[in-house]
């Protein structure tokens, strides 16, 4: 085995272990997601048209709909997330509002013990996945719902500004623990070594996630490693939370946390 294949291996092993979250959804796959809802609505669509309940008025105690309206709004909203949906933007707020139509129907057939029809059947699934996709429940029914995830350029963007606050972490950490005369120059350089480890590893996260490939067990032992670091840095009484180095690490840490569903570092 030659010596850099040795060295390889050797910096694998090295690697904390870490808990592995689920793989996120990737931008290309809820695109798909978002088209597969598109398709689904028409065919939705035309089985309403056919049995002539789109031109149904539905009247209750609270409302009365308009069906052919209803459809239209329905069909808007999916065109506007189709048109806003892009890397650095998670469209968040236009995800929420096709939901919410969505989300009516739902309501509707489970307050009434309806399944609905198979089109609809198909067509809640793929919008419940992509509730899922944005921590959302569903069918949503509260007010105070909030969109939480982060589209590939948007979270690459925070994993960057992690990179960043390593090496101001790693500056800050180094100039109090000299001033720390309690801490011996062996403890500065494995505590300036431990935290030097997360720059490579945030890297080596945020280009999987903007190639679009897995990065559960990459991101399970950044978080790991982060999680390390704090509690070196607690255990020996430096004031870490006080500077901008850690609030980007642990910045960074929490977006990633979120959007693998694994626990804050």
């Amino acid at each position: 085995m030659c010596r850099r294949t040795l060295a390889t291996l050797a910096a694998v092993l090295l690697l904390p272990m870490g808990a592995a979250g689920a793989e996120r959804m990737t931008d290309e796959q809820v695109k798909k997601l978002i088209q597969d809802i598109d398709d689904g609505y028409q065919t939705w669509k035309k089985d309403l048209e056919k049995a002539n309940i789109d031109d149904a008025v539905i009247r209750s105690a609270d409302q009365t709909i308009n069906v052919k309206d209803f459809l239209k709004d329905f069909d808007k909203a999916v065109e506007v997330l189709k048109d806003r949906f892009k890397s650095e933007y998670s469209a968040g707020p236009e995800v929420l509002a096709l939901l919410r139509r969505g989300s009516d129907v739902e309501l509707r057939h489970r307050h009434q013990g309806e399944t609905g029809r198979s089109s609809w059947g198909a067509l809640g699934a793929k919008l419940e996945s992509l509730a899922h996709a944005y921590e959302i429940p569903w069918p949503v029914e509260s007010m105070n719902v909030q969109p939480a995830r982060l589209n590939d350029g948007e979270l690459a963007a925070r994993v960057e500004q992690m990179e960043k606050a390593a090496k101001q972490l790693q500056e800050e950490a180094e100039k109090a623990a000299k001033n720390n005369k309690s801490i011996d120059k062996a403890t500065r350089e494995s505590l300036k070594d431990s935290i030097k480890r997360i720059e490579p590893m945030a890297k080596d996260v945020r280009e999987r996630v903007k190639d679009d490939r897995p990065a559960a067990v990459e991101v399970g032992q950044l978080l790991t490693q982060t999680g390390n670091v704090r509690e070196r840095l607690t255990s020996l009484s430096l004031p870490y939370t006080d500077g901008p180095g850690w609030r980007g690490v642990a910045s960074g840490a929490d977006a990633l946390a979120k959007a693998y569903d694994l626990p804050k570092p």
